[in-house]
């Protein structure tokens, strides 16, 4: 009788105790190989797995052993250099292997390959790869700018390698550039990964409209055999331009040469499940273990990528501090500090919205998203309401004033650090509000309350107010005017990571007013004066603030040389690591755990109540020892069935 052949196999289960291998046993009219997707029974459901290694020898006992149900395609879906990829994420992400294996993987759809079958391209090796394009020389005038970084870029999209961060110019083509370093990628005959934070980008329209005929556009896709097909011609080579969000990130690419991020620190980049992994990271990982080019897009960078850049890992291909300024908007700080100042908008603001409409464009209004405007102020002097654990801004709850972030409270409303006032009152409107006060100023001009991605504009001219999902789409039309009323609200919100997110939120909507030449008019007594024929106006009460000054300036990296300061006081990124739990209960349990446990030099803040669970932030020099010596308890919380969430580096910092 001959030894049974073992199939060893991730089960796509969720308990963190359940992540290892189990043996299953191949019968002799399955075929297997490593990386074929199996149905097997797991404690008496049926449920997938992936194979990863394939033996003649087990330890569990014959009778014990089950066989593999069925093998779901006649392709592996997972090749050794993937496998290693998912292995990385589950490590990396403090989850189990099965997470990443169902988030990489998509549900199989048995008439897609059928299809794929009779057009020639499946499996994979089945058809030859579609031809390389004819290369692109680039547009050195449009490079230029960023010389000599720019350049590099381009060569390591062609035939090389490295990692950078892109600032583009305000008014840079972004579709354009992309395209260009796409196309030098595919004929180099390498492939192209393109990742976006949201599912509407200008930029990855241009690429896939480059390029119809080998790329794969998933941004938006919900149905499965869509989003089946478009994975399944990346994982054939049929495909060899992948477009998408955050989930593409661990979609196989048959010889990557290229992966972009664009808007690297969008939140929207985060995954929100196990195993929250993050785009950029895997984007990064992937490029160095494929020895491909890797390209970060943004304007401020996240802590993660301040990081990298600080320690060289990520090469800044930046503009010319001359190119730069000559390309920003001319913004305007309208100083609100005076308790004097009335009305939501000031005179500033309304004058730039009302000459935006009579020139035929859009004046767009930002308003503070649900939430940000819960800071609390002091309604004398302005001055915030500081934790002064963490720093982070306080709000009123049921406790008298609270810290979101660390969990700091006391029962009662303290005194102004600045002033001795004891009022304080949150610190933004909303967009309704916002919309209302406008129409009834602005008489004779439409305007319109956009939120999230379902509201389309009216037409130009017009005035609109937006909120932050909004924002993240391309601009509405032509935009004479922006107008930030409640900034404060956005740079105070309780959260450490408030100034940066802000910031970058401001300069993406600032970009949108044109660099205007400067009209010479008649002044007061006689005298002439230039006055930019469009504008970006700030309202305040902080005008000294570090993301204030950067935006006027136009110059991120200015703000994070102040921000890494304050930030190293704190011990937060990107001076250290952060790793969040969210616990089932109160989470004492898992305090006691943890601070017998995480290395010397670990520190916990927490537990913060969040509904029926607690929050806890562990702040740690080393995340591998940390993660280490997290995984044991992991793994004993999960056989105590308390169920506990690890997001390692959240975008959300507390």
């Amino acid at each position: 009788m001959s030894t049974p052949r073992i199939a060893r196999v991730v089960v796509e289960v969720a308990p963190i105790h359940l992540d290892r291998l189990f043996d299953y046993r191949v019968g002799p009219d399955v075929v297997v190989q490593v990386g074929s997707r199996v149905e097997v029974v797991f404690a008496g459901r049926r449920v997938r797995g992936l194979v990863v290694e394939l033996t003649e020898a087990t330890d569990v006992a014959p009778e014990r052993l089950r066989d593999v149900r069925r093998v779901l395609g006649t392709h592996a879906w997972v090749a050794a250099e993937d496998l290693a990829l998912l292995r990385w994420a589950a490590e990396r992400f403090a989850a189990p292997l099965a997470d990443v294996v169902r988030h990489a993987l998509p549900d199989r759809v048995g008439d897609v390959e059928r299809r794929a079958g009779s057009d020639g391209w499946y499996p994979p090796g089945a058809a030859p790869r579609p031809a390389d394009p004819l290369p692109r020389s680039p547009d050195t005038a449009a490079w230029e700018p960023y010389a000599p970084a720019g350049y590099a870029v381009h060569a390591a999209a062609a035939a090389g390698a490295g990692a950078f961060y892109w600032r583009p110019l305000p008014s840079e083509d972004l579709g354009a550039r992309l395209t260009e370093l796409a196309g030098a990628t595919l004929a180099g005959g390498r492939d192209v990964l393109l990742v976006v934070a949201e599912p509407v980008s200008a930029a990855a329209d241009a690429v896939v409209a480059a390029f119809p005929d080998v790329t794969v556009d998933v941004r938006g896709a919900s149905g499965a055999r869509r989003v089946y097909r478009a994975w399944l011609a990346g994982r054939c080579g049929a495909a060899r331009v992948v477009v998408g969000e955050r989930r593409v990130a661990l979609w196989p690419v048959e010889r990557l040469g290229l992966v972009v991020v664009v808007d690297e620190s969008n939140p929207a980049l985060k995954e929100r499940r196990s195993p929250r992994h993050h785009a950029r990271e895997v984007a990064l990982e992937r490029a160095r273990r494929a020895g491909a080019a890797a390209l970060l897009v943004g304007t401020v960078p996240s802590a993660a990528s301040w990081r990298l850049l600080s320690e060289r890992r990520l090469t800044p291909v930046v503009p010319a501090r001359g190119a730069e300024r000559a390309a920003a908007p001319v913004v305007h700080v309208d100083d609100r500090s005076d308790p004097r100042s009335r009305g939501r908008l000031g005179t500033p603001a309304l004058t730039a919205l009302r000459r935006a409409v009579a020139g035929g464009r859009y004046g767009v209004v930002l308003a503070a998203r649900r939430g940000e405007g819960r800071a609390l102020v002091c309604t004398a002097c302005g001055a915030r309401l500081a934790c002064p654990r963490c720093d982070s801004s306080l709000a009123a709850d049921h406790r008298g004033v609270a810290c979101e972030g660390c969990g700091w409270s006391r029962p009662d409303r303290p005194l102004c650090d600045q002033c001795g006032a004891a009022r304080f009152a949150p610190l933004a409107a909303g967009a309704e509000r916002l919309g209302g006060e406008l129409r009834r100023t602005l008489r004779g001009t439409t305007v319109a309350v956009l939120e999230g991605y379902a509201q389309p504009a009216p037409p130009p001219p017009a005035t609109v107010v937006m909120t932050r999902g909004s924002a993240h789409l391309d601009p509405p039309g032509p935009v004479g005017a922006v107008v930030l009323p409640d900034l404060d609200g956005q740079l105070r919100r309780p959260s450490l990571d408030a100034a940066e997110d802000a910031l970058r939120l401001a300069l993406r909507v600032a970009s949108w007013v044109p660099r205007a030449a400067e009209a010479t008019v008649a002044g007061s007594r006689g005298r002439s004066r230039l006055v930019p024929d469009a504008a970006v106006v700030v309202q305040t009460r902080d005008p000294t603030h570090h993301a204030v000054r950067a935006l006027v300036a136009w110059d991120p990296g200015a703000f994070w040389r102040d921000e890494a300061d304050r930030r190293a006081e704190l011990r937060f990124p990107p001076v250290a690591h952060a790793v969040r739990l969210d616990v089932a209960g109160t989470g004492e349990k898992v305090v006691a755990d943890l601070s017998r446990a995480l290395p010397d030099g670990d520190e916990v803040l927490g537990p913060r109540p969040a509904g029926e669970r607690a929050a806890l932030l562990i702040k740690c020099a080393d995340r591998t020892a940390t993660l280490a010596a997290l995984r044991p308890l992991q793994v004993a919380w999960s056989r105590d069935g308390r169920d506990v969430r690890v997001d390692v580096d959240p975008v959300d910092v507390l």
